[in-house]
């Protein structure tokens, strides 16, 4: 329970992947890691050293290992720190109806109909006008400012036996105020980012900035056996393995820890600080020559020695919808981590990477499941096939079985958090 309460604090100090890089960040500082600049030269890294450095909604964190990557390779926990939401467009405002709107454009492959009739505020990154040029800041807004209203279902009789279907373009865009169409003065969006962050209207230059459940993260379920929260996927596994390179404590293995945290996994990982960029291969040959013990050495020698965790929520059997699932492979809440397996690579799981990571649950005492998509079903993907293919390393995919993924609200199990934790934990220290 402690480790799930936990893990709701970190989600509730997360509404935006920046967020969830900054209460990452305290948190390894608070532990004594150092933040360190990406552009300059990495400082010597001396057996049990931990650095990290931030690019927006991305963060890579490693601790250094007892003997040089080259010859003890690394232990890599990749996860990913955005979720599906609405994020706000460069020309938001627009008055229908006496009503202010906010346009919205959907980032990933949310559940929409979820979104509406919910309290929203507003979170994000804001690029500002500065003394020596652009500065960013965040920005987090609590109260329930927006909302996308239903239409009633006496105008909608038909909503409860064809569904809910918002329009992305039209009925999206949340009411934030009463306003007439023609009315002129203070465009209402910019004026509350320069008083939320007390700048001036007109040093707003640009912004990445979405919309938040403020409905907190809770336990839930008659024995408190759930967690309900927002941004499940994928901010858990984000958790477990900032934890899991923090419960090192005083430790040091051979092989040095690596946890990549990567944004715009929802949308294809393709970004300069994605997954599919170069950062992650590039920072790890720095570490290489920068480790106190260093032979220098290719990445590649490193990474044929290395094992990667790619750490993404999975599919647990819906109780009224079994049949989604293949027969066989049907995980469950709260009955340990799920590995996560696809012949055509879409995870990157194969068969020795599943027998190492088993061994470590079984190390840890937890439960292990496996999921297997349906044959006659498209799989889904994650970071890992992609981080496996740009490093050479092998990779498992694996994640905690959850309900209504990509729903506003997420749902999992309380024990699976600290199972996930103690495996990852054990993966770094012996693994």
């Amino acid at each position: 329970m402690a480790n799930a309460n936990d893990m709701l604090a970190f989600i509730a100090a997360s509404p935006s992947p920046f967020h969830c890089v900054a209460e990452a960040a305290r948190r390894l500082v608070a532990a004594g890691f150092t933040q360190v600049d990406e552009a300059e030269a990495l400082p010597r890294l001396n057996p049990g050293d931990g650095f990290f450095i931030a690019r927006g909604g991305t963060l890579i964190a490693w601790r250094g290992g007892a003997v040089c990557p080259s010859v003890a390779g690394f232990r890599l926990l990749g996860a990913h720190t955005d979720s599906p939401n609405l994020r706000i467009k460069p020309n938001p405002e627009r008055r229908d109806e006496g009503y202010v709107r906010w346009a919205v454009e959907p980032y990933g492959g949310l559940l929409v109909a979820t979104w509406s009739d919910r309290d929203l505020g507003l979170s994000g990154r804001v690029a500002l006008r500065g003394a020596g040029g652009v500065e960013t800041r965040l920005l987090r807004v609590d109260r329930p400012i927006a909302r996308i209203p239903n239409i009633a279902i006496h105008l909608n009789r038909k909503v409860n036996d064809e569904g809910l279907k918002l329009n992305k373009q039209t009925e999206l865009p949340p009411v934030v105020a009463l306003g007439t169409e023609d009315a002129e003065g203070e465009e209402l969006f910019r004026a509350l980012v320069s008083q939320e962050l007390a700048v001036a209207r007109d040093d707003v230059l640009a912004w990445d900035l979405m919309l938040h459940d403020v409905s907190p993260p809770t336990i839930g379920g008659l024995q408190g056996e759930f967690v309900f929260t927002p941004r499940l996927d994928n901010q858990a596994m984000s958790y477990c393995a900032v934890e899991a390179i923090l419960a090192l404590g005083e430790d040091v293995p051979e092989a040095t820890s690596v946890i990549m945290l990567f944004d715009h996994e929802e949308c294809g990982s393709r970004s300069e600080r994605g997954a599919e960029s170069a950062l992650g291969g590039a920072l790890l040959r720095r570490i290489i020559a920068s480790h106190a013990s260093s032979r220098g050495g290719a990445l590649s020698q490193a990474t044929a020695r290395s094992l990667m965790v790619s750490a993404d929520m999975a599919h647990a059997v819906h109780p009224a919808l079994s049949g989604r699932h293949d027969p066989d492979h049907k995980p469950r809440m709260n009955a340990g981590p799920v590995i996560k397996h696809n012949v055509n690579t879409r995870y990157a799981t194969d068969s020795v990477v599943a027998a190492r990571f088993k061994l470590a649950c079984a190390d840890v005492g937890a439960p292990v499941q496996e999921f297997v998509n349906r044959s006659d079903l498209t799989c889904g993907s994650t970071i890992g096939a992609i981080s496996a293919a740009k490093l050479a390393c092998p990779t498992v995919d694996v994640g905690c079985a959850m309900l209504s993924m990509h729903s506003i609200r997420e749902q999992a199990g309380v024990a699976d958090v600290s199972w996930m934790q103690q495996v990852m934990t054990r993966l770094l220290r012996d693994g």
